[in-house]
């Protein structure tokens, strides 16, 4: 691959970063120093020479040079859009902290199988899974030239139950009785998990899909935590959190006279 050629979209990209910056400086000399706008671009037009690379499923052009005759030639256009046009033809994109990237499928789907997901907007393991239970296991496979079973297998991997860290729960009222944070992920399948510790249940209190908030018996406070979503899938994990348990309740003790005259 030629070391000075870059993706397609980096060089629209750049184009519409520096027309940007240019609408901004209009703006700010029309808002801060009161001068009027005398004109404003509408469309731009751009013709470009490059020599054009394919590879691994991404196109990348190079400025093509005086001596370059077989070079291809780009004609494009930048029209001007408004706030409504953006928002109706723009992708839908919300941040969310447990979204999960594809990597996360590993070896089960290659990377150019991954590119092919994204390109129908498929970029999350949620939404891989969320249109598997659409019924677009198929339609995806297809599109992607990825084989059925071994698509399922890679949603199976995915959906499979993890627990990251159980950390105690801060809390500054004495009558409330101490609990546990188990945060991870896939820990629920429609209902409540059974979680068990040395064998023993441990009380739910709360369950979501990346968190369970458990309230531990006294003695369950170190061990092998054992989260199971279905009676066939579970994952487990050893924890230690001795110092955190609340200190035993010790009664009032009882204060006990001898009468010295008393014989044995």
């Amino acid at each position: 691959m030629n070391a000075g050629a870059l993706p397609l979209e980096h060089f629209i990209q750049a184009v519409q970063s520096q027309l940007d910056k240019a609408q901004t400086a209009m703006a700010t000399k029309a808002r801060n120093l009161n001068l009027p706008l005398t004109f404003a671009i509408k469309d731009i037009t751009m013709d470009l020479r490059a020599q054009v690379e394919f590879t691994a499923g991404e196109i990348r052009i190079r400025p093509a040079g005086a001596a370059d005759t077989q070079a291809s030639l780009f004609h494009l256009v930048f029209a001007a859009i408004t706030r409504p046009m953006i928002e109706e033809n723009a992708i839908a994109s919300s941040y969310d902290p447990n979204d999960r990237p594809l990597d996360e499928l590993g070896d089960d789907v290659s990377e150019e199988e991954r590119r092919k997901l994204e390109w129908i907007g498929v970029r999350t393991v949620d939404k891989l899974q969320q249109m598997s239970k659409d019924g677009g296991e198929r339609e995806m496979a297809r599109v992607t030239s990825l084989p059925v079973d071994r698509l399922r297998k890679a949603l199976e991997r995915a959906a499979a139950p993890l627990v990251e860290h159980v950390v105690p729960v801060p809390n500054d009222d004495p009558d409330a009785p101490p609990l546990l944070r188990v945060r991870g992920r896939n820990l629920t399948r429609g209902g409540p998990p059974r979680v068990m510790l040395a064998g023993e249940a441990m009380a739910v209190v709360k369950a979501s899909e990346t968190e369970l908030l458990l309230a531990p018996s006294p003695h369950q406070w170190f061990g092998e935590l054992t989260v199971a979503p279905t009676p066939t899938v579970s994952t487990a994990m050893a924890f230690d959190l001795r110092p955190f348990a609340p200190l035993p309740v010790v009664g009032p003790i009882a204060a006990v006279i001898l009468d010295p005259d008393a014989t044995s």
